[in-house]
């Protein structure tokens, strides 16, 4: 697999970590947020009120009352890694594609001020103030914290124009510095959260929030992803205001909001149908996250389920792709040089040869943040070639001939020294024969197949898959903590219960809705 397509596997697996139609609505669709659909190419792949509206909601999802929406987005579903659609910000409006996020709060789109040399800003595009008369400058200082550093800028305030809504004096940040590869390889330009309030940085208020105080719609939004990729650009849609009965068959199944801060909840507990194997004992929280493209869990319980899934760890598959390129050669220079000097002399440490896949990694790493310098911009690749290279001079030393080296190294380095990424590689062969993974939520089970839950790469006509479960250890403060991403929503269409503070879940529509 290559770099640039785990990148876009890992930065929207775990990228941001922790993101509905009116009932009177009319016949033209022109607040519906359409999320459109790019095709998996060659490059494919790589987020206690309950009872009380049962009646209102038979009334409100009722076919015969949902006249095509008046607040819907239509979303564009990029190698079902990336869901994004658009919004104009400025007079007259500047066009932006955004990711609609659950699990964050703030908007942000790339600035005009930012420098020459910020590549992710340069290559998307850049809000410029001096282009807009209903521009408000406010200057504030905004930053939120990555792994490899922080996305920093500055407010503004200026008209917003999404789904059909017109918001005024909506407060949004403009990017002058977005640190990591996943910035630079995102089709998005920028972020627009969908969650509480309460994490918003800077106390600004939601374009959520806006939307509901300017235009008394009903206090929820409702998510459909369209998994199907010959769909073309009809990815999904976001519906503000209001449910689309075209998205959904059946009826939700709704939990209470635990925790207002992401659309946090309690799931019961989770199996593997046939496996003889269980998870989230007892209960466990979780998140709806329409930013993650993966479903995340604690990294001992991901282990397990990958495991029984006959997965490999995809870092050690890559390892192991490297090994049998540069291990011969290597094992003749170490004899002579010291590591770091075997792998500077194999252009495999050079600073400006940058590995995408740790750019991601560090970006959405879980742990604690550190800031940017030597140590961790050093490359997945530099680091594995020293580990190797060490490994080789001390077996040598002690008598070990190259062919033993050869013979141990691969095991040694990439299954046992390395550390796991969390991810799993699959034998595409075997997807018939594994489980259902079930997932219990206010006593209703969800049902993935391994046809929900694997994602197939293909590359220059071959296909890999890689799980759809990977592993996250959150900070205690947090975790913790599962997060249902993109593959869990899915097949399942959502509803986002902001009056009522509730999620609920049925089964998506898998054929073209109505347009």
């Amino acid at each position: 697999m290559t770099s640039s397509i785990r990148l876009l596997l890992c930065a929207f697996a775990l990228a941001l970590c922790c993101i509905l139609a009116s009932a009177s609505a009319t016949a033209e669709k022109k607040n519906v947020l359409k999320l459109r659909h790019k095709p998996l190419t060659l490059e494919r792949l790589r987020q206690g009120k309950v009872e009380r509206a049962g009646l209102r909601a038979q009334v409100l999802f009722a076919p015969e009352n949902f006249k095509d929406g008046q607040y819907v987005e239509k979303i564009t579903n990029y190698m079902d890694a990336q869901y994004y659609g658009e919004i104009e910000l400025g007079t007259p409006g500047q066009k932006f594609q955004v990711v609609f996020d659950t699990g964050s709060s703030n908007l942000w789109i790339p600035s005009k001020e930012c420098k020459w040399y910020n590549i992710a800003c340069k290559i998307h595009d850049q809000y410029d103030s001096k282009a807009s008369s209903t521009y408000v400058a406010n200057g504030t200082e905004f930053a939120i914290q990555y792994g490899s550093g922080s996305l920093s800028g500055f407010l503004s305030i200026d008209s917003c124009s999404v789904a059909g809504f017109d918001l005024k004096d909506q407060m949004f940040a403009e990017a002058v510095n977005e640190p990591g590869l996943a910035f630079v390889m995102g089709r998005f330009d920028g972020i627009l959260g969908l969650a509480f309030d309460r994490i918003a940085v800077d106390g600004v208020v939601p374009p959520f929030y806006n939307m509901m105080s300017q235009y008394q719609i009903q206090q929820l939004f409702s998510v459909w992803f369209n998994r199907d990729p010959s769909q073309g650009d009809n990815g999904g849609e976001i519906v503000f205001g209001g449910v689309d009965p075209n998205h959904f068959t059946g009826n939700h199944t709704y939990a209470p909001i635990t925790r207002e801060a992401y659309w946090q909840f309690a799931v019961d507990g989770g199996k593997m149908d046939g496996a003889d194997f269980t998870f989230c004992d007892g209960g466990c929280p979780a998140i709806a996250d329409t930013g993650t493209s993966l479903i995340a869990g604690p990294s001992a319980e991901i282990a397990k389920i990958n495991k029984l899934l006959g997965a490999t760890d995809a870092l050690a598959d890559e390892c192991k792709q490297y090994l049998a390129s540069y291990l011969p050669e290597l094992i003749n220079k170490v004899r002579n040089m010291s590591p770091l000097e075997v792998c500077q002399d194999m252009h495999l440490c050079d600073k400006l040869q940058q590995s995408k896949v740790q750019s991601a990694r560090r970006l959405l790493s879980p742990g604690p943040l550190r800031s940017s310098g030597k140590k961790s911009s050093d490359s997945d690749v530099c680091q594995l070639c020293q580990m190797v290279s060490t490994f080789a001079e001390n077996a040598l030393a002690s008598n070990a001939t190259a062919e033993d080296v050869e013979n141990f190294v691969e095991h040694e380095v990439c299954d046992n020294l390395l550390p796991a990424s969390g991810e799993g590689v699959i034998d595409c062969d075997k997807m018939s024969d594994m489980p259902n993974v079930v997932f219990t939520i206010a006593g209703q089970e969800f049902v993935l197949t391994p046809d929900d839950y694997i994602l197939k790469v293909s590359t220059a006509g071959q296909t890999e898959c890689i799980s759809g479960f990977m592993g996250i250890d959150l900070p205690p403060a947090a975790g913790p903590l599962w997060i249902l991403g993109d593959v869990f929503l899915g097949k399942f269409h959502t509803i986002f219960d902001f009056e009522n503070k509730r999620v609920g879940f049925a089964t998506a529509a898998s054929v073209q809705p109505s347009m």
